[in-house]
């Protein structure tokens, strides 16, 4: 390898023609560029998770304390975890000593960042300084260098994840020709062999992915304020810049999903009986129950978790997670799976249709409830406010969380339900939309038009769908990439989602939005109530039927009167208030009644046969098959 032009210390840096490149970037740009892959190292590398920040004296990133702050993350929610400073006050050990010297510039930043691998049973994780320095030239647009310093003792200490040299530095460089970024770095010692292959390819991916990212749009501004992804603010922007990591803190999920998934992968698709991949889905369910277990920690004082209740359920693996790790619920779908009695879930998971209370009122005679039953279809109204389905372990408490997973027809029910079934103040849940249905549960495409009509602002949600040229095939995949990332407002997904949202705060939940970080681009997490179910269990909202103990009885007994009068005026006026919904929603379908019958019609054909799988025949009782090395 030629000797570099950077000197770093009076060190023998080394680069190669290959790994230096003509471009057209702006200092401001490169900087930029640098500032996303100090966090996110898994663009480079997709052994890595991600990057915690310890510590920026620039303070332009934040690090993991901060974040928590941010998000209103209790200190004391998990123990284990190793505790931050709160302030961005430099390391135990203080700033790097001595710092690196690069002659002809200047040291404008440091950052200590700690390189979290997806396997950490492999891999340990890797503290690693990186210094900013700006070059002392007189220029319109100055140079830069940028060094990574990894802090290991000697070679053998290099995890996998990590090229195997002392440093590695970016350049960028304006001339008069033009502006140029390379990759230099530093071995751990000099020898005339030529470069392993791996490590050539390392470094050539690394100037390709900078050039890469330095080539897409920085993300606008725009709804950057609108309180973290809070959808009551006039825009709802489903941009994964202005939804990312707006509820809980990527570490703290991560950290959770990577003990889960040590704990019950290997098993799960061992035992996959499903026809489906197994990969997709236990990682995807292992991604929710981490997300939920750590909303849950947060919100709930220990010892008040009121229980679960999970929509259209499916194989089950989510209801399984969540109860494995000691939470109490129940999960149910139209169809009895082989996977449920793999899992031994029988005793928590029920078959049975969801038919929601207002069609049942509305239901045509032919159909009614009891001739339903008769038949022997099992029925639930939809309410988990009391026992479910009769039996002794389904009795659910005041403010039952509701977990709506790609429950399709379910999913515009979601708030509807959460709202009938406590009018006084609505059930938390977590909806993660998935395909379009309306209300009478067919298939259906809501149109900007559709969301408007259900908001009183609707300023951004005008217009029509906007179609690419015939023919026009460039025009097409562009639109979908930007659906896929969720960038076009007009979109299936964007309406679906934005058309739950206007429905929940129609009856008077509160919501917040979070992108969800699961294998699917279907991955936009709706949360209704998280504010109000922290408030209250924090105390900081007074209890409606608040009464002293200095009160004499008759006091009490008015309060408790006013108290039940005002939860029946509550259920009359929710009652009312979906009433007037469901006329507006079902006016495609016919009314009420017809979308009633078109719901239960569509329950009956669900409920036929069983869900059946195609056994995996590499799978074993204890969880050990071949495939389980392949392990994301």
């Amino acid at each position: 390898m030629p000797l570099s032009t950077l000197r770093v210390d009076n060190a023998l840096w080394e680069t190669a023609a290959g790994y230096q490149q003509s471009c057209s970037l702006t200092s401001e740009r490169f900087l930029q560029v640098t500032d996303v892959l100090l966090e996110n190292p898994n663009l480079n590398s997709t052994h890595l998770f991600r990057a915690d920040i310890l510590y920026d004296d620039a303070h332009l990133l934040q690090t993991v304390s901060e974040k928590e702050e941010q998000c209103q993350v209790a200190a004391s929610a998990d123990l284990g975890r190793e505790a931050t400073r709160a302030d961005n006050s430099p390391p135990p050990g203080g700033v790097a000593s001595p710092l690196p010297v690069v002659p002809g510039a200047l040291l404008r930043r440091q950052v200590l960042r700690r390189l979290i691998p997806r396997k950490p049973q492999v891999d340990p994780p890797l503290d690693q300084w990186c210094y900013i320095y700006r070059l002392a030239k007189s220029s319109s647009d100055p140079g830069y260098v940028v060094l990574y310093v990894p802090q290991v003792e000697d070679e053998s200490h290099m995890p996998w994840y990590h090229p195997t040299v002392k440093a590695l530095a970016y350049t960028y460089e304006c001339t008069a020709s033009g502006s140029k970024l390379s990759i230099h770095f530093l071995p751990f010692s000099r020898s005339s062999d030529a470069l392993p292959s791996r490590l050539h390819r390392t470094f050539v991916s690394l100037l390709q992915t900078f050039l890469r990212l330095a080539k897409i749009p920085a993300p606008s501004s725009q709804g950057a304020d609108q309180d973290e992804g809070n959808s009551t603010s006039p825009v709802l922007s489903l941009a994964p810049s202005a939804l990312k990591d707006t509820i809980l803190p990527q570490h703290i999920v991560q950290d959770t999903y990577t003990r889960l998934k040590r704990t019950y992968a290997q098993d799960l698709i061992s035992r996959w009986v499903e026809k489906t991949e197994p990969s997709k889905h236990v990682f995807e369910d292992l991604s929710i129950a981490a997300f939920l277990i750590e909303l849950w920690k947060q919100i709930y004082p220990p010892g008040t978790f009121p229980g679960f209740i999970d929509f259209a359920c499916g194989n089950g693996v989510l209801t399984y997670l969540l109860i494995k790790e000691g939470y109490r619920g129940r999960g149910f779908d139209a169809r009895r799976r082989t996977t449920w009695k793999v899992l031994q879930m029988e005793d928590y998971l029920d078959e049975m249709v969801c038919i929601p209370q207002p069609f049942l009122d509305h239901a045509p005679a032919d159909l009614s409830i009891e001739r339903l039953q008769k038949s022997g279809m099992k029925v639930h109204n939809g309410l988990f406010n009391g026992v479910f389905n009769g039996l002794p372990n389904g009795l659910f408490k005041p403010g039952t969380f509701i977990i709506s997973n790609h429950a399709d027809e379910l999913t515009p029910w979601t708030p509807i339900l959460a709202a009938l079934a406590a009018p006084e103040s609505p059930l938390p849940f977590l909806a993660i939309p998935c395909c379009s249905h309306a209300f009478s549960g067919a298939k259906h495409r809501y149109l900007p038009k559709d969301v408007a009509s259900s908001v009183e602002d609707t300023a951004s949600l005008n217009g029509t769908e906007d179609q690419a040229a015939t023919g026009d095939l460039k025009a097409l995949r562009a639109a979908r990439i930007k659906a896929a990332n969720h960038q076009d407002d007009k979109s299936m997904y964007a309406c679906l989602t934005k058309k739950v949202v206007a429905l929940a705060q129609e009856v008077g939940c509160d919501v917040e939005l979070t992108l969800m970080r699961i294998p699917s681009t279907r991955n936009i997490g709706i949360l209704g109530q998280r504010k109000r179910v922290y408030a209250a269990g924090n105390g900081t909202t007074p209890a409606v039927d608040d009464v002293s103990l200095g009160k004499e009885e008759s006091h009490k007994t008015l309060a408790a009167l006013q108290t039940h009068t005002l939860a029946a005026l509550q259920t009359h006026t929710m009652t009312d208030k979906v009433e007037r919904i469901l006329l507006r929603e079902c006016v495609k379908s016919g009314g009420i009644s017809e979308a009633a019958r078109t719901w239960i019609e569509r329950a009956q054909k669900l409920q036929k046969g069983q869900g059946r799988g195609k056994v995996n025949l590499g799978g074993k009782p204890n969880g050990q098959t071949e495939q389980l090395n392949r392990i994301d």
